[in-house]
């Protein structure tokens, strides 16, 4: 990997942190994540399960933009796709319970959005560089 690519997933990591420690501590002292551990989560949880799904975009795309750079996008796209799914089903048992609280349904959005959001900027670096670098040439 070369300094870019370093740069741009510690700029990503150090991101993730600064919301986790946000969002924990909300939750922590407030009442809002009272509905994640009735329903038996936990925000460590949902952090830690979007977070290998991150690692494995990061290195998904950065793979991709040299063997296949013209269908990143489209890689993008799935990882996105095979993400919300996966964090569906994640959350499902207490998506489905029949007690649900508000304040799970938003923390789960709120979590998912971040980390969505985190993969948009890793695309959004790569594609960027990507054009930057064949208009130099």
């Amino acid at each position: 990997m070369d300094k870019e690519t370093v740069q741009m997933g510690v700029k990503l990591l150090v991101g993730l942190i600064a919301v986790f420690a946000l969002h924990y501590a909300v939750v922590t002292f407030t009442n809002a994540g009272d509905a994640l551990s009735v329903l038996g989560y936990s925000i460590e949880q949902f952090y830690g399960f979007e977070l290998i799904f991150t690692i494995a975009t990061f290195f998904a795309l950065v793979g991709i933009k040299n063997s296949l750079p013209n269908n990143l996008g489209f890689v993008f796209l799935g990882f996105i796709t095979l993400r919300l799914i996966a964090s569906y089903l994640f959350a499902k048992k207490g998506l489905d319970h029949e007690m649900i609280a508000e304040g799970f349904k938003y923390n789960f959005l709120v979590i998912v959005l971040v980390f969505l959001g985190g993969d948009a900027f890793v695309a959004y670096s790569i594609l960027n560089k990507n054009t930057t670098s064949n208009e130099t040439k």
